[in-house]
This record gives structure tokens, sequence and C-alpha cells, in this order.
């Protein structure tokens, strides 16, 4: 009989470590990491030649002289869900020798900028690219932009400069600044 009751006491300390164990079970715990990483975007840039020869005409006669300026490309890479940006150009006064008299200038109001036909245009990106409608540069003129877009986005475009001569214009090398500017 006391075999019968030192089995049934090692049976009851066996039940109770077992009800430990379970309870150890009930009692567990847990923890959330909110966790975050960035996507940085590179900017909204635009690059243009630093130089540019525009041909040459005859004196004596009104004349029109007109010549690609050469790439303009604007490089979108803000990463934005609504990516649109427009460029404007504008120009200096052409002038020759000390540029003091109207026969030895020709002002923005006599410079035409022709972005060309958005066929002519590169892209890459989600989006349209609208080139501007020619005109003359004086008080600025909208060059081109980019509508509908989606994150990064690339255009370049080569637009024609032509410039309206007097017929008394003073023979030279005319020199003027044009800028492009995007925003």
């Amino acid at each position: 009989m006391r075999r019968m009751k030192t089995v049934s006491a090692v049976i009851a300390a066996a039940s109770l470590a077992m009800v430990g164990f379970g309870a150890t079970a009930a009692n567990a715990a847990s923890g959330s990491t909110t966790a975050t990483f960035t996507v940085n975007g590179t900017g909204l840039s635009i690059s243009v030649p630093g130089t540019a020869t525009l041909g040459s005409a005859n004196t004596g006669a009104a004349s029109v002289l007109g010549a690609p300026l050469g790439a303009v490309t604007v490089t979108d890479g803000r990463g934005l869900l609504l990516a649109t940006w427009a460029t404007t150009v504008s120009t200096t006064t052409f002038t020759t020798g000390s540029g003091a008299a109207t026969n030895q200038q020709v002002t923005a109001a006599n410079v035409t900028y022709n972005p060309g036909l958005l066929a002519s245009a590169t892209t890459t990106g989600t989006g349209v690219f609208v080139p501007g409608t020619p005109g003359a540069i004086s008080g600025g003129l909208t060059a081109g932009s980019w509508t509908v877009g989606s994150g990064n986005n690339t255009a370049s475009w080569n637009p024609t400069l032509s410039f309206t001569l007097a017929s008394d214009q003073v023979a030279g090398t005319y020199t003027g600044t044009v800028t492009h500017s995007v925003t």
C-alpha cells in the first residue's frame, strides 16, 4: 500500500508540473516593429549648350537668319506621383561692337524661338512633352512642358533661333545670352 501511495504522489507531482507548463504557454507575449525606408529623388535640372554659332548673313538687306541652338534637355528625377514641369526661355539683346547704336543690336523682340515639333523631341518616362508655341522671346516664352507624368522623366529638343536683321545692320559678330529655366 505504501507503494501505491508513493506512485500516487509521483503522479500528482507530475500533474502539478504539467499545469505549470500550461500556464506558461497561456502567458506568451509578442511585439511589433514599424519599419521604414526612403526613396530619394534627385531633383529637377536642365542642360543647354555652353556656346552656339548660329550662322551668318550679308549686310545691306533686311533678312532673317536662323539656325539650331543645340540640344536642351530637362531631367526630372524627383520621382513625383504627379510629375509636371515647364521651361521658359529668355534672351538678352544681341550686340556687336559697343552695342550703343540700334543698328549694332538685335533686341529680344527680333529673336524668334521655335522648339520644333513634338515628333522631333526625345523623351523617356511616363507623361507627355508639349513643345511651346514658336514666337518672339521678348518677355520670356514657354519653351516646352511635361504633363500627365508620373515618376522620373526626361525630354530633349533642339530649338531654332531666328534673328530679324535690319537693312542697315552693322557688320560684326553679335553676342547675346539665351537662358532656359525649368520649374
